[in-house]
Parts: structure tokens; C-alpha cells; sequence
């Protein structure tokens, strides 16, 4: 699995934190495409019906960022993967009257240039409005800061905690983070989610992202109900 190779634009994701608190399934490379994508959007514009969010990236801009052997296929087949993505909205981030469950398509449409390398990427109507600054709370994700992460729960975390950066801690229930990492219905037992996906993801954060992390169990007796994460950049880890 190849890593993000660290180039001289700093482009930064910025989503509404509805997209940061949804469910779903996504590969690393799909993951690289989708903030590739965001970071390429300027989200305190929003266009008109006839100026839909869209990106484009060639197979250059690939290696230049990811360090790809084989970058027109891995950009192609993560295109063409996302196109049948969906995410599922967390009830708690919107409205009391709103259904009991939302469901969304990331991409309207993906057009694949195969003699130039190059795919075009439209975003739905849906997740447009939550990337153009229209509903209250954003965070911005450095794609630079997660350029070695080779793990999406890892990737997943980052953002998860990046929402708390002002105060460099964050709790979850565990039905919440459960969620957020695409793992209701798998890793069963918290231990076995912890040994999966929440150890894995804070040892990629502490030794290949500008974040350190620690976490600690929130419990109801005997039994974990929730975790809670200290946070801080890696130059200030030293105040643990």
C-alpha cells in the first residue's frame, strides 16, 4: 500500500461536520480521491443550479500526491468504486423532524479520459450544500497532516478528533464511534474493536500523523460505554 508523497500545496478538506460524522464504507484510495476532491473546493462559495462542485485529477497529480506504481488504475477504479457509494447521516446531527434515517450518493457523475489520464467528478446536489457553507460547523482537514496514513479508521480519527481541535479532547459513546468507523455490525465485542480498528487507528495517529493521541475507557461499572481522546500536536505531546 502506497503512502501520500508530501508536495508543496497544502490543500486542506474542509466538509460540514454532518459529512464527518456520517457512516460509511470506503477504501484508503477512495478516501485519497474524496479529499482530494473536497480540497479542491472553495466552500464559502456556493454556485448556482448550472455551476455544480466538481474536480478534476490526472494520473500525474495522483503519483505527485500519493507516490502510485500504477496511478491511472488506481485513480480509476477508486472513481468508478465511490460512484456506488453512499453515506448514511448520524440522526444526532440533524433535525428533530428529519427522517430516522438519511441516505446520500457522494459523486452525481465520474467521466474517465482514459487517453489523458484524467477523471471529472461531480458531487451530488446533496453533499454539495454541506460543502459550500451553508450549514453551521466545518472542519478543515490538512491533507498534508494525514499524507502517511495508510489506514481509513485512521484517517476516519482524524477527523473525528480534528472537530475538537480548540479544546484537544473529544468523548464518543460507543454506539457513536462505532458508527463513524463503519463497525456496527462487525467487531462485535469492544475488545475485539479495540484490538481492530481503535489501537490500530491511534498508533498510525501517534507515529504518522501531527497529532498524539491517548485514550482512555469511559465506564458504567464494569462495562465500556465510550472513549475518551486526548489530543495534541506532536510538538506539544510532551504536556501528557
Amino acid at each position: 500500500m502506497t503512502e501520500l508523497v508530501k508536495t508543496e500545496s497544502n490543500l486542506k478538506a474542509t466538509q460540514d461536520n454532518q459529512l464527518i460524522e456520517a457512516c460509511y464504507t470506503m477504501t484508503l484510495n477512495e478516501k485519497r480521491l474524496l479529499l482530494f476532491g473536497i480540497s479542491k473546493i472553495n466552500p464559502s462559495t456556493f454556485p448556482d443550479v448550472n455551476k455544480p462542485f466538481k474536480f478534476e485529477m490526472t494520473a500525474k497529480e495522483w503519483t505527485e500526491h500519493f507516490g502510485d506504481d500504477n496511478p491511472w488504475r488506481s485513480l480509476k477504479r477508486a472513481g468508478k468504486k465511490l460512484m456506488g457509494r453512499t453515506l448514511t447521516l448520524h440522526s444526532k446531527t440533524t433535525d428533530s423532524n428529519a427522517p430516522d434515517e438519511t441516505m446520500l450518493n457522494w459523486f452525481e457523475e465520474a467521466k474517465f479520459h482514459n487517453n489523458k489520464g484524467r477523471v471529472v467528478i461531480t458531487f451530488t446536489r446533496s453533499v454539495q450544500v454541506r460543502l459550500a457553507g451553508m450549514l453551521e460547523q466545518f472542519t478543515t482537514i490538512d491533507l498534508l497532516a494525514v499524507s502517511r496514513l495508510t489506514s481509513t479508521h485512521a484517517v476516519r480519527l482524524y477527523e473525528l478528533l480534528s472537530q475538537f481541535k480548540s479544546t484537544g479532547y473529544r468523548v464518543m459513546a460507543l454506539d457513536d464511534f462505532r458508527f463513524a468507523m463503519d463497525v456496527v455490525n462487525t467487531n462485535k465485542g469492544t475488545k475485539e474493536l479495540k484490538r481492530a480498528v481503535l489501537n490500530p487507528a491511534i498508533k498510525q495517529l501517534n507515529e504518522k500523523s501531527d497529532l498524539f493521541c491517548i485514550v482512555q475507557d469511559i465506564k458504567e461499572g464494569r462495562t465500556i460505554t465510550g472513549f475518551k481522546f486526548v489530543f495534541r500536536t506532536q510538538e506539544q505531546k510532551q504536556l501528557f
